[in-house]
């Protein structure tokens, strides 16, 4: 392995690009379902770091890193777990083209405040597409935040997360919203 595809990985690994433009035609983001990871802006120097109980391989002729077992991706606005993890760089390594997490896929985004609610983000698996900055779970997806779930209701379902905060179900689902006023004290 050569250092500069590893810090690249680093450096990179899922954080979308945005422009001027962008920042200036929306500065506020809506983000219905809570989940941050696709609409924070990354601080200056953030880090992510990524570890692999069994295996990290990086294969410099395909631009492709895999990391196996229990994987851990720590980033400033998300940590993210699976059973295995392939980053794709794009052909001239100046970005990630894609990022597919496989098995057990856990997402958990970060907050700014402890009283604030994360959003949490399941499926058996999770691909990230920096260029249009969409996460896309399948395999029984599911998002909760709090105590409101919205569930894949059959295996093909898949839960698209734009970076806009807009979020699109494939196929059947179901939504629960648990009114929580007035439920103090009962069981």
């Amino acid at each position: 392995m050569r250092t500069p595809l590893l810090l690249l990985l680093v450096f990179l690994l899922l954080e979308p690009p945005t422009t001027a433009a962008q920042d200036a035609a929306s500065p506020t983001r809506e983000d219905p379902l809570g989940f941050g990871l696709l609409t924070g802006d990354r601080p200056k120097g953030s880090k992510t770091e990524i570890t692999a109980e069994q295996e990290a391989t990086f294969n410099d002729k395909e631009n492709r890193a895999v990391f196996l077992g229990s994987v851990r991706v720590e980033d400033p606005s998300f940590i993210l777990s699976s059973d295995r993890l392939t980053v794709f760089l794009n052909k001239d390594r100046s970005g990630i083209d894609r990022a597919v997490a496989e098995g057990n896929v856990v997402i958990v985004q970060q907050t700014q405040s402890r009283d604030e609610e994360a959003a949490v983000g399941r499926g058996e698996r999770a691909e990230y597409v920096p260029s249009t900055g969409t996460v896309t779970l399948s395999g029984r997806p599911e998002i909760q935040q709090g105590i409101n779930r919205h569930l894949a209701a059959d295996d093909r379902t898949r839960m698209i997360l734009n970076r806009d905060g807009r979020a699109t179900t494939e196929g059947p689902s179901r939504t629960v919203i648990t009114d929580s006023e007035g439920t103090e004290g009962l069981p």
